[in-house]
């Protein structure tokens, strides 16, 4: 196996592409002046050059967040522009994961109501802390679609480790919910895609059953020490 075939590109429309590696989904979006990546993945293919076959337009990459499955190709790319809240970690995440890394990316703020402009296309960060201190959002308004990170999904979301917050995802999510107007549909990072904008409900039910001891937790070894907790909606671990 070459490292492009480590990839699944699928098309969604004209200007829009999935990338998904190993259980993990990036998104290619190109508009007229320049294309936006969001997430790198595992970092064991080649993506940039997978994205240079999509196109030639100038790359702009976004990290949702910090967590290794959504970094690992950073170094293919110049700059790598997330939430500061994520910068420590990003810097740990690679440190431990990719030592090995051709180069380390120089980082570069998002914040809050930044607008990324395609050309054409633009998308809007929103920050929703909780999976981490500095997970975000991206609202395309004008086609309708959020993408949610780890944060919107219908898989397992880990909520065990020291620099996750319940609290903190739960406010995240009603803020989301007071967004709704906006967009219809969810552009996931794990488990279905695409996923409708009602998935935030079961999201901020089932974490306020986890929390309140409702659920009964089961082991698990996606996080050792740790519980999981089956929501119907998504499966937390914490």
């Amino acid at each position: 196996m070459t490292r492009e075939d480590i990839y699944k590109v699928s098309s969604i429309d004209a200007a829009s592409w999935r990338i998904d590696d190993a259980g993990t989904r990036m998104f290619l979006f190109v508009g007229a002046n320049r294309a936006l990546l969001v997430d790198s993945g595992y970092g064991k293919g080649d993506l940039a050059g997978t994205v240079a076959g999509l196109t030639k337009l100038p790359v702009t990459l976004v990290n949702t967040h910090a967590d290794y499955d959504h970094i690992g190709a950073n170094s293919q790319f110049q700059i790598a522009h997330l939430h500061p809240s994520e910068f420590a970690r990003y810097k740990m995440e690679i440190g431990r994961f990719f030592p090995d890394a051709v180069q380390d990316p120089a980082m570069a703020p998002l914040w809050e109501g930044n607008v990324i402009d395609l050309g054409g296309r633009c998308f809007e960060v929103i920050l929703i802390p909780g999976h981490s201190p500095g997970s975000i959002a991206l609202l395309d308004s004008q086609n309708r679609i959020l993408i949610g990170g780890d944060s919107v999904i219908d898989d397992i979301i880990a909520m065990g480790d020291p620099w996750r917050d319940f609290g903190a995802y739960m406010c995240s999510i009603r803020k989301l919910i007071g967004m709704r107007e906006r967009f219809d549909t969810v552009y996931t990072s794990h488990g279905s895609f695409p996923v409708g904008a009602d998935i935030l409900d079961g999201l901020l039910d089932g974490a306020q059953r986890v929390k309140n001891g409702a659920i009964k937790g089961v082991e698990t070894d996606f996080i050792k020490g740790k519980k999981l907790y089956d929501t119907g909606a998504a499966k937390f671990v914490c």
